[in-house]
């Protein structure tokens, strides 16, 4: 497959899955749809049938609107690597920290994982068709992370519900912190400018259109 990064609106509260396609396989940051979904949406035959490789999947934080359908990934493909801090392992075992009953259940989730906790920095997953550096942005959540990903000759940040643009997460949720994710959002204002930015939620920005009109990183 060419590289491309397929950006599927449609998960629980509008929330954003990733697809990013390379030579070799795919690889999906927050997994908040189903694979049959994605196939029909990405147009990539045998994704739900676990025939398209999907060698790894990155969860930017535990909230159940970004994970909701990782046991059916895993499930389709059970050699994937799973990518997750667990700074946020209490909230994804609580169906009311991981707000899954805001669908009316209440879900506790149960995966095995690499841990990325205190990894801030460190290049998480590197194969010939991308690397993925982890970047700690607690504040939203304890575990957040954004991932920078470098496939395709371009470098793009998975900020989660760390930044969107204009905006930034909630942090009245368990694990929230308004101080933690200011911290975090000063880190993110020194990476490289020019990097496009691909929210949890919403459409995409770059970090230079942050720093000049959203309000949060001037605070």
């Amino acid at each position: 497959m060419d590289s491309r990064l397929i950006t599927i609106p449609l998960g629980p509260l509008g929330s954003n899955m990733y697809l990013i396609t390379g030579s070799s396989g795919v690889y999906i940051v927050d997994p908040s749809v189903s694979p049959k979904m994605a196939e029909e949406y990405s147009g990539i035959n045998g994704l739900a049938a676990g025939d398209a490789k999907v060698k790894a999947l990155f969860l930017t934080h535990g909230h159940h609107d970004h994970i909701k359908y990782i046991n059916e990934w895993i499930e389709a493909y059970p050699l994937v690597n799973v990518f997750f801090s667990s700074n946020d392992y209490d909230l994804v075992k609580n169906g009311f920290m991981n707000c899954s009953y805001m669908e009316g259940m209440e879900v506790s989730y149960n995966f095995k994982y690499s841990n990325i906790a205190g990894t801030n920095g460190w290049k998480a997953y590197s194969d010939d068709d991308i690397s993925v550096t982890v970047y700690e942005t607690p504040g939203h959540t304890m575990g957040s992370v954004c991932f920078l990903a470098d496939f395709g000759g371009k470098k793009v940040l998975f900020t989660g519900d760390t930044v969107f643009r204009g905006s930034v997460g909630r942090t009245d949720m368990p694990g929230g912190s308004s101080k933690t994710l200011m911290e975090s959002i000063k880190r993110i204002s020194k990476l490289d400018t020019s990097l496009v930015i691909y929210p949890g939620h919403g459409p995409e920005s770059d970090i230079d259109k942050e720093i000049r009109f959203n309000p949060f990183f001037s605070m």
